[in-house]
């Protein structure tokens, strides 16, 4: 067996200094996280067409792709290999050892709604992989879900004309993964998230992949992640909901997940809700760097959310060297997601407790935006203010300025914001400091 080829050489560097850039103020760095472990392939192919797939776009190739990827399995791993032609197929399950490789020309198609299968009261989703390792998904061709018809029947739900759907079938579920590589492949349109990576995935690699799927298309999330030892490089992302929403499930002392050591970079985002955290962050998440990233067009940039009931601690992050445009919220950190109050400064302290949203230990370093709404949010809750964040060489031109409330040690250090109306920021219950009075205004205490 071989492993598939490494990450790039930039994002290698940025995982092994992630203790340095991730944690620092704090001294608590539990070593400098490793590049995470890749795959490992035999060299077997299995092409489809030998197991009866035929690129006829009518045919379902479902059976035959199972079948192979069964036979790769069985020997021991190797690559199941999609070659040019577009193939109709419903729900596969992937094997320990197995590439998945789809080659320039290549189309997988997802049967459509009204053809995929209803198994068991539920829609099961499209490529799955539970419980397994080395796992491998890429190539130069393309991954369709067909979601329109999906996303009309989606939306038809609060009418009442027709009952509520069941849970639509995501495009890749991987769930448990040990060593997981996704690369070159392209995602478009599927009835639900584009990419789920859950329940203590180890060893990530996702790089040169492009999401493309309509800025309107519903819960179209591009990629979700819970897990540990995750690169996401040189990714091209536009979808209708959060462009990656980074979730920790569960809390540690239950044995969940803790979601930790990741790097994303040279990422860009487009359409879509822009580079999320939360809204589930019950399990904790740590030690995360986000840098030589770009945004445009996204609802927001800087995305940090959850509320009480399902958060918990989420620390040790860095963003750097990130620009932005035309993004409606470039920084927004809030803990009353999904609907703030009309003024967060006049709720009621709440008991402190393990699902208490914690946003603590943040160094933004080296944004600049421009043409924005709103400069940005940072919103704690009485009894627990988001803490110690860093701004550093952070510039932003906005129509209106920042909120920041209920936070303490907010630290601008050669930074600007710049509000064509209205104060450059607005605090309430917050300490903030290295930037000009003449700029900030209290907001009302009734």
């Amino acid at each position: 067996m071989v492993a598939l080829r490494s990450i790039s050489a930039a994002a290698s560097a940025s995982l092994c200094l992630l203790g340095l850039l991730a944690l620092p103020m704090t001294a608590a760095m539990a070593g400098v996280a490793a590049p995470p472990a890749l795959p490992t392939i035999p060299h077997r192919v299995f092409n489809i067409t030998r197991f009866g797939a035929t690129a006829d776009s009518i045919a379902p190739a479902t059976a035959a792709i199972q079948k192979a990827i069964i036979a790769c399995g069985d020997a021991g791993g190797g690559t199941v290999l999609i070659p040019r032609g577009t193939f109709l197929c419903g729900p596969i399950r992937l094997a320990n050892h197995v590439d998945l490789r789809l080659v320039k020309g290549a189309q997988l198609k997802m049967l459509p709604y009204g053809k995929y299968p209803f198994i068991h009261g539920k829609y099961p989703d499209f490529i799955r992989a539970s419980n397994l390792h080395d796992i491998a998904i890429t190539g130069h061709g393309t991954i369709n879900g067909q979601g329109a018809v999906w996303w009309a029947m989606y939306r038809r739900r609060p009418n009442g004309t027709v009952p509520k759907l069941p849970h639509r079938p995501q495009m890749l579920s991987m769930n448990n993964i040990t060593r997981l590589l996704i690369q070159g492949v392209r995602l478009q349109d599927p009835s639900n998230t584009h990419i789920s990576i859950q329940n203590a995935c180890k060893d990530v690699t996702i790089e040169h992949i492009i999401i493309h799927t309509p800025h309107n298309s519903p819960n179209t999330d591009g990629i979700d992640l819970s897990g540990s030892n995750i690169v996401i490089t040189h990714c091209r992302i536009s979808d209708g909901d959060d462009c990656i929403a980074i979730g920790g499930s569960g809390h540690r002392s239950r044995n969940y997940f803790e979601s930790r050591n990741i790097v994303i970079t040279h990422c860009a985002f487009g359409y879509g809700h822009g580079m999320s955290i939360g809204s589930f962050t019950s399990g904790g998440i740590r030690n995360l760097l986000v840098e030589n990233c770009t945004f445009n067009h996204t609802t927001a940039g800087i995305r940090l959310k959850s509320n009480l009931g399902r958060a918990g601690i989420v620390e040790n992050l860095t963003y750097k060297n990130i620009t932005m445009r035309d993004v409606r919220w470039p920084i927004f950190i809030s803990s009353y997601y999904p609907h703030a109050p009309k003024s967060s400064w006049l709720q009621l302290p709440q008991p402190i407790g393990r699902y208490t949203p914690i946003w603590r230990n943040i160094r933004i370093i080296n944004l600049t935006s421009v043409q924005s709404p709103v400069a940005g949010h940072i919103i704690g809750m009485p009894g627990a203010p988001v803490t110690n964040v860093l701004l550093r060489n952070v510039h932003i031109k906005a129509k209106t300025g920042m909120i920041i409330a209920d936070a303490r040690d907010i630290r601008f250090q050669n930074s600007s914001i710049i509000a064509s109306r209205g104060p450059a920021v607005m605090v309430h219950h917050a300490r903030i400091t290295g930037i000009s009075t003449a700029g900030v205004a209290v907001a009302a205490a009734q």
